[in-house]
């Protein structure tokens, strides 16, 4: 016997509901714990998340407007794709150096000037290679526009205002495109140039006092990614040439850097 009275003490066996010495009523034994077999384990924040969100699968699932909902998506991915699209036709491809290039003339900003000429991988190797200032190397560049602007501004008068349209474009082929990337690599560190054009167009120039419209051939260059003018001869408005490297002189370069390597 190990249970006792708790009114006079008595030992009294352990099932014992009576003191059978005093007859105070005694309390219930406590019930046993239920043994954890893990059938019944507490719920944890991931079954939580995973039943809310099989529920909202099976609502959308039961919802009838989901085809409505799908369509709406479906468009608004649409749209963003075309969003973008336009907007790389507009101001990006070949197109967008010549609009920075004529806009850097317009507004004499030598960094943009620089960026229509030379990829963005060419302006770091010729900074690293000359150890000049960036400040001072696109001032330069900005001279460069200014003086543009300045003898257009002589023949047209002020307010400057360059546009263009393309005539005519032809693809530059794989070979060609080699012989111009090894001509590059003689000047600047791994170059490479994935596509081109020879491109054919007429350039109107707008001022204050005069206009004119001028036909240009160019050639155009994707080097390292970026866009740039290689070459631009404008008939009869010097102002906008672009002394670079054109698909027709390419073997007369190739031999000069040669000499010079």
């Amino acid at each position: 016997m190990s249970k006792f009275c708790t009114s006079c003490g008595a030992s009294l066996d352990d099932n014992a509901t009576f003191c059978t010495a005093c007859g105070t009523k005694l309390a219930a034994p406590a019930a046993a714990p239920a043994a954890n077999d893990g059938s019944a384990a507490a719920s944890t924040p991931l079954d939580d998340l995973k039943d809310k969100s099989l529920k909202a699968i099976n609502d959308f699932k039961n919802n009838p407007q989901r085809n409505t909902y799908i369509g709406i998506a479906c468009v608004a991915v649409l749209a963003i794709i075309l969003i973008i699209v336009v907007v790389n036709l507009i101001s990006g491809g070949y197109k967008g150096a010549l609009k920075d290039y004529f806009g850097a003339i317009e507004d004499k900003d030598g960094e943009a000037y620089a960026e229509a000429l030379m990829s963005d991988d060419m302006i770091d190797y010729i900074l690293d290679e000359s150890g000049d200032d960036e400040d001072d190397f696109y001032d330069g560049y900005k001279d460069s526009a200014k003086s543009a602007y300045n003898s257009l501004k002589e023949e047209f008068g002020s307010g400057i205002s360059i546009s263009f349209d393309v005539t005519d474009k032809e693809k530059i082929d794989k070979d060609d495109l080699e012989d111009i990337e090894d001509a590059l690599n003689m000047l600047y560190d791994d170059v490479k140039v994935s596509k081109g054009y020879e491109i054919e167009l007429e350039i109107e120039v707008e001022g204050k006092d005069d206009d004119d419209t001028f036909d240009a051939v160019a050639t155009m260059l994707k080097v390292d990614g970026d866009w740039i003018i290689s070459y631009l001869a404008v008939d009869g408005c010097r102002p906008l040439n672009v002394a670079g490297m054109g698909l027709d002189g390419i073997g007369s370069i190739m031999d000069d850097l040669g000499d010079w390597f």
